[in-house]
């Protein structure tokens, strides 16, 4: 069995339900001013590493459905890292788009569902992802970085501890792929750091 049942399910998301997911945004002023302009940088590089929440890894285990890195993202230990391939940032307040390449696939025997191309949005406080073999992009993962801490200087910027949960509509798509029901709205996925070089 394919992605097909997988992304007939996600493919009904909309961008109105990503948009009621918690702002990722956190206001911060660097002691310098990176960007005496101010606005938005282009992104040059960097990583987005997400460490996996271990109950939820666990979970996924014991119940046969595994998570592999794709294309571009590595693993190693219970972090899977993604590379940062464009997108701008505002150093000041850390509004703007973060693009990735690499994927993920999960997986439970021959049925696998992957999803790949990851951009964050800090400003709607979600990441959507590209379900792979489709051209539909879905809201993935809801982003809160309310408790993150903040770093920025003329080389980019630097986001840890953000929260990332799992959205109403890639839950839906999980269980319906895979004829479960353990994912559900705002699971934990894990924590991300952000490398934003500029």
């Amino acid at each position: 069995m394919t992605v097909a049942v997988g992304a007939a399910g996600l493919a009904v998301a909309t961008p109105a339900t990503a948009a009621t997911a918690a702002p990722a945004t956190v206001a911060v002023a660097p002691a310098t001013d990176p960007h005496e302009q101010g606005g938005a940088a282009d992104l040059q590089g960097g990583r987005t590493t997400l460490k996996l929440d271990e109950d939820t890894a666990a979970l996924l285990a014991d119940n046969g459905v595994s998570v592999t890195p794709t294309g571009d993202a590595h693993a190693k230990g219970g972090r899977i890292s993604f590379p940062v391939t464009g997108g701008s940032l505002d150093p000041a307040t850390t509004l703007g788009t973060v693009e990735h390449s690499g994927g993920l696939e999960f997986s439970a025997g021959d049925v696998s569902l992957g999803v790949q191309d990851f951009v964050i949005d800090t400003a709607e406080g979600v990441l959507t992802a590209r379900v792979s073999g489709t051209d539909t992009r879905v809201p993935l993962l809801a982003l809160d970085a309310s408790e993150a801490s903040v770093e920025a200087d003329d080389k980019g910027v630097t986001v840890r501890g953000v929260s990332a949960t799992l959205t109403a509509e890639a839950a839906a798509a999980l269980n319906e792929t895979f004829g479960v029901s353990l994912f559900s709205e705002g699971v934990s996925i894990g924590t991300a750091k952000v490398v934003a070089c500029i």
